[in-house]
């Protein structure tokens, strides 16, 4: 069995823990037989160390209810450490291949609380599962999800830099209160970025500026990732929207059709970055057999 699973980019700005969205890297885990566990990274973002199988164990065990004693093979191509979902990515192939196991269809609900439990946050497990853009919303049963499809008319860009960051350190520093005035900011800012990316509002290369700015989860997180912090300064001074890519250090970058090849030209320009030309994926995660 073989499942495969996009990787994603989370809080696009001022949408902390609720926004994300797909993107065309992706990840494929088989289940093979034995009990052993090969990792295979393909293009930029090598780890350091072949990431454990730990976190896919848990995943499928999630599903099964007992360990699962089988070989498992994973091929990515998502970064690791870099702010783009790839514990995410791997949690859902992990719960997929569990449903895959266990003879039943996914069930979504349950999918989401389970991933959410393991990641400890619903937006990249969402992005990754349903593919497109989504807003997660908590609710007194559990979790409700969104689902766009990205408007044609803004692409994303991801920008890489040389060193990760642990998500665990960057949600390490976050502050656990926040002015009103703050969260009145990204949430106003969060809404109306959500309208332009699903197209039910006009994007302009202003607005996108404007509804990128973040106030909270960035400037906190600004001491951990001081590259990040420059790189960004220096596009939004060009007017480029571009923001720290889910807990970073990677930037994502939104740029509107026909403007592909100035924000790419204003990216390379960095010192010490890789441009990944990636785009939208709205397809999901799959089981392929």
């Amino acid at each position: 069995m073989k499942v495969s699973v996009p990787a994603s980019t989370a809080n696009l700005g001022p949408g902390f823990d609720h926004l994300a969205a797909a993107l065309s890297l992706r990840l494929e885990l088989r289940s093979v037989d034995g009990d052993g566990w090969t990792y295979v990274h393909k293009g930029p973002g090598q780890p350091k160390a072949p990431p454990d199988d730990k976190l896919v164990r848990r995943a499928i065990d999630a599903v099964i209810g007992e360990p699962a004693g089988v070989g498992l093979e994973m091929t990515s191509s998502i970064p690791v450490g870099y702010g783009l979902g790839s514990s995410g990515a791997a949690t859902v192939a992990g719960l997929l291949l569990g449903y895959a196991i266990r003879g039943d269809d996914p069930d979504p609900i349950e999918l989401l609380l389970l991933g959410a439990g393991l990641e400890g946050h619903p937006d990249n497990i969402a992005a990754s599962f349903y593919g497109g853009l989504v807003n997660v919303v908590g609710t007194v049963s559990g979790w409700e999800v969104m689902r766009f499809d990205p408007a044609s008319s803004v692409r994303p860009l991801i920008l890489l830099p040389q060193k990760g960051l642990s998500t665990q350190k960057a949600r390490g520093v976050l502050p656990k209160d926040v002015p009103l005035d703050d969260a009145v900011a990204n949430s106003s800012r969060a809404s109306g970025l959500l309208a332009m990316l699903n197209g039910s509002a006009e994007s302009t290369a202003a607005r996108l500026w404007e509804f990128t700015s973040e106030v909270i989860h960035q400037p906190s997180r600004a001491g951990l990732m001081k590259a990040t912090t420059k790189a960004l300064h220096q596009l939004r001074e060009k007017g480029i929207a571009a923001a720290v890519s889910g807990a970073g250090p990677s930037i994502v970058c939104f740029a509107l059709k026909g403007e592909e090849t100035r924000v790419k030209s204003e990216a390379k320009e960095l010192a010490g970055w890789e441009l990944l030309d990636v785009t939208w994926d709205v397809d999901g995660a799959r089981i392929l057999k």
